[in-house]
């Protein structure tokens, strides 16, 4: 069915007591009575009612307005009581409220009109105030904690927001690439400015993810999305290195839940392990010993391949419960995709994986 199109002002808690979300409860290592879910991209364009609320409107008029961005984030768990609200926001917001021209093209992503090659470029980050530059945010935030405090069984508030290395990727290739050419020549031939550039992602990262966190956040997820095409070595000295400095930090402040993810990732699970998250969101081209080699103080996430969603019903319950079979026993297990879901999903695969999930004992 679809969800009533109305935005409402505000969101009010309901007079009652609510549970401990079963989700930060995993996401801190606990053994949960069933297993937690959540999935990528889970608020999109599978989904009715966002096609329906998205109508005459640009990715960047939803996605910077709290009250659009509250309905669309809170959409999946109307549907199918998901156990994560995961903002509903682009990774490259911290950019945009710096004032890097973007725009978004379909079927092509983000596209920005100022890009870095020299140190001059830099001075576009040299400010980055998020509760100035981007209250939509915190707006958004606080109201779904206010939503999630209504709920009988209250899901958890997750944050986001990119590591540097994907976001360097976005500023020196000027949007999505297929052979990131632009940052490895940075990377190789002016190595002290892409340093530079990440250092100045680290803090704008730090602040960023600070500011969700105070705004009701309960867990983080760090997307380095196009890490994956790095060798082991080089995300040591590209990558890695500064995402462990964020995760670094904001374990000196907050005992919330950070959870790293690493699309095409399935070769660097040691290095991973090295930043010290407190999950790793795992793909699905992982091998099950690698995973094993994974520390019990780390949990896990993940990570059945999205478009198994395509196949016939039985096909997505049958892969479901592999997955779940291979990961349910890890103390702090969270059910999850290997990356985004797909926008042609069909719904009633959607449900018959939640279902599965569901009912697993």
């Amino acid at each position: 069915m679809a969800a009533d199109m109305s935005l409402p002002l505000r969101a009010k808690p309901k007079n009652k007591t609510v549970s401990p979300s079963i989700l930060i409860q995993a996401l801190k290592g606990q053994k949960c009575n069933r297993i937690p879910f959540w999935y990528m991209r889970q608020a999109g364009r599978y989904l009715p009612e966002y096609n329906e609320i998205r109508k005459g409107r640009t990715f960047l008029d939803m996605s910077t307005n709290a009250d659009v961005a509250y309905e669309i984030t809170i959409q999946p768990h109307r549907r199918f009581q998901n156990d994560g609200l995961i903002l509903f926001a682009d990774i490259l917001t911290p950019l945009h409220a710096c004032g890097v021209p973007l725009y978004f093209e379909e079927k092509r992503g983000p596209v920005l009109e100022r890009t870095i090659s020299k140190e001059g470029d830099l001075q576009i980050l040299e400010s980055f105030s998020p509760a100035e530059q981007c209250p939509y945010i915190g707006e958004t935030l606080t109201r779904l904690t206010a939503y999630a405090s209504g709920q009988s069984e209250r899901p958890a508030v997750l944050g986001f927001a990119g590591a540097p290395f994907t976001m360097a990727s976005y500023l020196i290739e000027g949007g999505t690439s297929k052979k990131f050419e632009k940052i490895r020549s940075i990377m190789f031939g002016q190595p002290e400015l892409f340093k530079k550039l990440c250092d100045r992602l680290v803090d704008m990262t730090v602040d960023y993810l600070r500011y969700q966190f105070k705004s009701g956040a309960e867990a983080v997820q760090l997307f380095d999305s196009w890490a994956g095409i790095l060798s082991a070595e080089q995300y040591d000295e590209f990558a890695g290195r500064y995402t462990e400095e964020i995760i670094r930090r904001l374990k000196a402040e907050f005992d919330h839940p950070i959870i790293l993810f690493v699309g095409g990732g399935h070769h660097l699970l040691p290095e991973m392990v090295r930043q010290n998250p407190d999950v790793i969101s795992l793909d699905w081209r992982v091998r099950i010993e690698d995973v094993e080699k994974i520390p019990s103080r780390i949990g896990i996430q993940g990570n059945l391949d999205p478009l198994y969603l395509y196949g016939s019903k039985d096909r997505v319950i049958r892969e479901t419960e592999a997955v779940l079979n291979r990961f349910a026993s890890r103390p702090g297990y969270v059910f999850n995709l290997g990356h985004g879901i797909h926008p042609a999903s069909p719904l009633e695969n959607v449900e018959a994986m939640i279902q599965t999930i569901r009912n697993y004992r």
